[in-house]
């Protein structure tokens, strides 16, 4: 007997798992094949979109490899519909060219292949004609969107701030959700303005508000990929527009978050157009201001020239106006001299460096393992998402009933939405072109000595010496001095010196019971 195999495809797991698509279309091609006297051997179920490259098909692809497997066995391979085998005519060609050097021979239940060239002319027309009405399907929700668009509503997935509400003159309405627009408009006002010099000051402003918004029902954290999305909507602007739809910038119907002319001051921004300069008084002459804290209003010190008898003399001081300390003068020399005494104290030794580069490069690499899982996951998401898309679009074509077809626009444009979401958190979860090993070499250079950068650099370099060196400004205290200094990582690994030998981590080329300092550190 001839030996066969059977192919079912729905196009949503959604249709697999609730509906009976791939039973009936099993029972259909079962029929045929003992009509035929075959004798069927497998059956292959899919429940992939027709559309798009037959290779990302699951079992589509487990049948080729079982068929070249069995080259010899010549398997007549079973379709309910020539839409199962693919709806789109490239791969259609593709996949039949597959076929033929696997020693397979497709049959289907409406449609007849024939290898002459009338045949091969008619089967290209019906793959074509199955293109066609995919496309076709797309086109008329992207028009619908698009209509809506240009009326000035929001069709997507609701931007961090917002949320979707329904509203019973405007339908569904981009509605502020608060407290999570009030933080979002500060975040935005706050890099208009300057006050957040860069991109990453926003996201820590958003994580330290503990900023988060609803997406699908989970909290979403914010990242610097959504930051940036973020800057660069106009909608919180109060307008629409998408240029790839050619939907000009238009009012929308919804509350705006900023004015329109901050929302072009962040364009500026973000385009180079605008750089704010270094405040003047930050200079050589006082490079500590803005990083030392008061011990009494924990507000940060000032500093300037004072004039004396004998010329003028620099000085920190508070300028606070209810604070206990307000205007009582340190001398630069003293406070400045303390804090390069805290400096020249930090000072590992290579073998803690190596140590603490291992730790660095080991949770990098983790990172990088982790981010590559998750790209592989939201791929396949996206996949099943546009599978699901292809459904809905070919049944809104079908269907006469207006309400069904609301029904079906609304749950597409969920999807639309949802796919949105997941190409976004794509974009964060792509792995980082950087040579991440050769940029800690150099930050590592730097923390080998930190004051001798200190000493001999300019006003940046010393302000990225206190960037890099502590986690949190400084607090001075007449009396006393400096409070404890938090020291930001990598140098709080350091601090391992003062832990028991046992705990330590074993790194090779480093003896747990060696010194972590060298001598004066």
């Amino acid at each position: 007997m001839q030996k066969a195999l059977i192919y079912c495809r729905v196009s949503s797991v959604q249709q697999k798992t609730e509906g009976h698509g791939l039973e009936s279309q099993e029972h259909r091609c079962t029929a045929y094949a003992n009509q035929k006297g075959y004798k069927i051997e497998k059956v292959f179920r899919d429940s992939f979109s027709g559309g798009g490259d037959f290779l990302k098909r699951p079992a589509m692809v487990d049948l080729l490899h079982y068929a070249e497997k069995n080259l010899i066995a010549g398997y007549i391979v079973i379709f309910d519909d020539l839409k199962r085998f693919a709806r789109d005519t490239e791969f259609h060609l593709k996949l039949r060219s597959t076929f033929k050097a696997l020693n397979l021979k497709p049959e289907c239940l409406n449609f007849n292949f024939d290898e002459s060239p009338a045949g091969r002319f008619a089967e290209i027309v019906m793959a074509a004609a199955g293109e066609l009405e995919r496309l076709q399907n797309r086109s008329q929700v992207i028009q619908k969107q698009k209509a809506r668009l240009e009326r000035g509503y929001w069709v997507n997935y609701a931007p961090p701030g917002y949320q979707m509400t329904k509203d019973p003159t405007h339908g569904k309405l981009l509605t502020p959700i608060e407290p999570q627009a009030a933080i979002v408009r500060k975040a935005l006002e706050g890099y208009a303005s300057g006050r957040f010099q860069e991109q990453i000051e926003v996201l820590n402003f958003l994580k330290k508000k503990n900023y988060y918004s609803i997406k699908h029902g989970k909290k979403c954290v914010p990242s610097l990929n959504a930051v940036r999305s973020m800057l660069e909507r106009v909608a919180y602007a109060g307008y629409i527009e998408r240029p790839e739809w050619d939907v000009s910038r238009r009012k929308g119907h919804h509350i705006a978050l900023i004015s329109l002319e901050t929302f072009e001051k962040i364009q500026d921004r973000l385009n180079g157009k605008v750089r704010f300069k270094a405040r003047k008084d930050i200079r050589n002459d006082f490079p500590l201001r803005g990083f030392i804290d008061c011990v009494a209003c924990h507000r940060p010190l000032t500093a300037s020239w004072s004039k004396g008898r004998n010329g003028k003399f620099p000085y920190y001081r508070c300028n606070t106006i209810v604070c206990s300390e307000r205007n009582r003068s340190i001398k630069k020399i003293l406070i400045e001299t303390r804090f390069e005494e805290i400096l020249k104290k930090i000072k590992p030794s290579s073998q803690v460096l190596r140590l603490t580069k291992t730790i660095f490069l080991d949770v990098w690499n983790k990172k990088i393992s982790e981010l590559s899982e998750t790209h592989k996951q939201l791929e396949a998401e996206l996949e099943l998402n546009k599978i699901e898309q292809d459904n809905i679009l070919g049944r809104i074509t079908k269907t006469q009933n207006d309400k069904i077809v609301t029904t079906y626009e609304s749950r597409l444009t969920e999807l639309t939405n949802k796919q949105e979401l997941l190409q976004e958190r794509l974009v964060s979860a792509a792995i980082p072109k950087i040579d991440f090993e050769t940029a800690l070499d150099k930050v590592f250079e730097m923390l080998k000595n930190p004051y001798f950068k200190w000493d001999r650099g300019d006003i940046n370099d010393k302000r990225l010496v206190l960037k890099l060196v502590f986690a949190e400004k400084l607090v001075y205290d007449r009396e006393k001095g400096f409070e404890t200094a938090i020291l930001a990582l990598p140098l709080r690994v350091f601090e391992l010196n003062d832990a028991p030998k046992s705990q330590l981590v074993e790194v090779p080329g480093i003896e747990p019971g060696s010194d972590m300092f060298e001598a004066g550190g």
